[in-house]
């Protein structure tokens, strides 16, 4: 008979460190958390021999679960194996046990079959309904409930002569694997909202000049401030009026204006588990066997101003059309907080479970001399992404520069974050440093 316990410990040593990594410890050495842990097994256990080996593994899976059938997915399966010499008697003398101590590096993503890289999900618990399906009566309100769980544990299976003698497991809360994010634009190319006049313009069949806005994707790089504990978003904008010119060559509207608009905007994550596959070319899902739960993070309001591009009165002129019709553009800049609730990565390539972030945008112009009110609402599908341990250079609050000396050397550069390479790397090169004033990148410039 073995008799035995199986515990995550905290990692020790250090500052204190909070709750969320008291089982997962993001270990600096090489970037990966580490899942540190420990075997106890008692001295009759060992010294009689009862096993030989012990094969430990820390897995991962997700059970989608809608109405009466279930799904599982493997998630991620690591392996450890220790004999029995490894086991060390405790410190205490009075206490009969004897232990070992192992961990896990757990990377952040993992490769599919078809060799795309997917990012680990959190632990956690989803709930929700779905309709039904297989009636298609009107009045048929009858719903499904559903249930999505993603889970991790580790185990230790006792082995002797190649035959598993026992069996012991502990499940392990994953809830911080990403410390640094990147918030972009889900296809990272420029975003065009298009406006609508107010309805009392649209009512009085008031045509009134075209406006747009672009936004387009971020340049910098979102994290946690240490003073705050808050990350930000900044998204460059730009709006388009276009102007119409009368017979009389004088525009209705002034051309050099600024624009004022307010901006409401929610942060929403859509998370959808299914029973059958949910990557495309899967074939269409039927409303059994899919949930989907959008849930609101946060609500911000903004007032935005944008200020016109200077415009030059002996630009030459392209065409006819540019004499008949020019354009009011204008630029600004839309600063978001991140909310705490967008924690981990967009999850896109596993079969029973994804997530998606929005931006759900409500912009109200108001005040534009010579046009109606306009308004705008549109979902703005995001994408978050967990950053590379080797981009973390880029991501401190003071970037240094050297002023001094640059080296044609790319390994110079890599130098920087040397606390974080390989033994391989070379070392920093020596050299003051000046810390660079950080700047929102300026919106874009239209010639």
């Amino acid at each position: 008979m073995i008799y035995g316990r199986l515990q995550v410990d905290p990692p020790s040593g250090g500052e204190a460190l909070p709750p969320y990594l008291q089982q997962a410890d993001f270990h600096p050495g090489n970037g990966f958390p580490r899942l540190n842990g420990r075997l106890s097994l008692s001295e009759h256990s060992v010294t009689h021999n009862s096993f030989d080996s012990i094969r430990l593994c820390f897995r991962g899976v997700i059970i989608s679960s809608i109405g009466g059938k279930s799904t599982l997915e493997d998630i991620i399966t690591l392996t450890d194996v220790k004999s029995i010499a490894d086991f060390e008697p405790a410190q205490n003398s009075a206490s009969q046990t004897r232990h070992v101590g192992f961990y896990f590096e757990v990377p952040t993503n993992v490769s599919s079959s078809e060799g795309k890289l997917r990012a680990l999900p959190l632990t956690t618990s989803i709930s929700g309904t779905t309709g039904s399906s297989q009636h298609m009566a009107v009045n048929d309100n009858r719903t499904i409930h559903g249930d999505c769980e993603v889970s991790y544990w580790i185990e230790a299976q006792f082995r002797r002569r190649g035959k598993q003698v026992g069996y012991l497991s502990e499940k392990v809360k994953v809830s911080f694997l990403y410390p640094h994010i990147r918030v972009s634009l889900a296809r990272d190319a420029p975003f065009v909202l298009s406006a609508r006049p107010d309805l009392l313009s649209r009512w009085r069949f008031q045509k009134g000049p075209d406006l747009s806005v672009t936004v387009y994707p971020p340049d910098t790089v979102t994290e946690r401030s240490p003073q705050t504990g808050k990350r930000r978003l900044v998204l460059p904008l730009a709006a388009t009026l276009c102007l119409k010119q009368s017979s009389a060559g004088t525009h209705s509207i002034e051309s050099r204006q600024s624009m004022k608009c307010s901006a409401s905007v929610k942060w929403e994550t859509d998370t959808r588990f299914a029973t059958r596959s949910l990557q495309v070319g899967a074939g269409r899902l039927n409303s059994g066997e899919i949930v989907q739960k959008i849930t609101t993070a946060s609500v911000q309001k903004h007032t935005i101003l944008f200020r016109p591009l200077p415009q030059y009165d002996d630009r030459p002129v392209r065409s006819d059309l540019d004499r008949a019709q020019t354009s009011l553009v204008a630029t600004s800049q839309l600063e978001l907080e991140i909310p705490d609730a967008i924690c981990q990565p967009s999850l896109d390539g596993w079969n029973f479970l994804a997530r998606t972030y929005y931006l759900d945008v409500t912009l109200n112009f108001h005040g534009i001399q010579g046009a109606p009110k306009y308004n705008i609402q549109k979902r703005i599908p995001l994408r978050v992404s967990a950053l590379r341990r080797t981009d973390e250079g880029v991501l401190k609050d003071d970037i240094a520069i050297d002023v001094l000396e640059m080296s044609d050397d790319e390994s110079s550069v890599d130098g920087r974050s040397s606390d974080h390479n390989s033994v391989n790397d070379q070392a920093e090169p020596q050299g003051q440093r000046t810390p660079a004033r950080r700047a929102t990148p300026p919106p874009p410039y239209f010639p």
